[in-house]
């Protein structure tokens, strides 16, 4: 603020022109430095009045964070309409997850009614990861049908029947077909059944895809013989 006056002991000043040469006699730069401080002050409080600093939620009002919250869901359930995790370090419950280095296990990823992953394995014929194409037990004899007839216990990777039948009027010759399978290689070895172990030798001919001529030849007696056989498709 400004202070002094006229110096003691001087007349006091007549008019304003007077007064305005007194107060520039003691006009100095700490007079109005001072002056301009209290000024900034007075008005910088007033301006602060009207600003305040929030750091907690409970200087909030309920209807305020009921809003804030509604309008953070809205943006968020339209977020993730059109975004998919690619390249995520852990996915929990993500819709879309490629390449994740890791994820949360599907509910029924390990079983399949109850039976674990590990206790399927692929039935088709164009798989080369290691199962089987078909096999079949043939019960040869003598009175075995010369026309196709379905085997009991066999296995086709095509899902159709493995049928076989005895060659009219050949001893110990035999056809053996698995239908639908393209497979041209096969393995037979004989059933020893009740006369293990078998002096029986079996020979197999590829006839096709799928279709084999088998004979049985038993080396005790020296010719062809009626006796079972075992086919395998690898």
């Amino acid at each position: 603020m400004l202070t002094g006056g006229p110096p003691s002991g001087a007349p006091e000043p007549r008019n304003g022109h007077e007064v305005i040469k007194v107060l520039r006699r003691n006009l100095s730069y700490a007079n109005v430095t001072a002056t301009l401080a209290l000024l900034f002050a007075m008005s910088g409080g007033a301006l602060a009045a009207k600003h305040y600093l929030i750091n907690s939620t409970k200087q909030l009002n309920p209807r305020v964070l009921r809003s804030l919250e509604t309008t953070d869901r809205k943006v968020f359930v339209q977020l993730a309409r059109s975004v998919t995790v690619a390249g995520a370090l852990k996915a929990g419950n993500a819709t879309n997850a490629t390449h994740a280095e890791s994820s949360s296990t599907a509910g029924n990823a390990l079983s399949l009614g109850e039976v674990p992953a590990s206790g399927y394995t692929r039935s088709d014929c164009t798989s080369r990861t290691g199962p089987v194409k078909g096999f079949a037990l043939v019960p040869a004899s003598a009175a075995f049908p010369e026309k196709f007839t379905a085997l009991a216990t066999a296995y086709n990777c095509s899902g159709m029947p493995v049928e076989a039948r005895r060659v009219e009027g050949i001893v110990g010759e035999y056809e053996v077909h698995f239908l639908g399978n393209p497979e041209v290689i096969a393995l037979a070895t004989a059933d020893a059944g009740g006369s293990f172990p078998s002096a029986d030798t079996v020979s197999v001919k590829g006839e096709g895809p799928g279709d084999w001529r088998v004979t049985v030849y038993d080396a005790a007696s020296h010719g062809l013989a009626d006796d079972g056989f075992e086919l395998l498709v690898p």
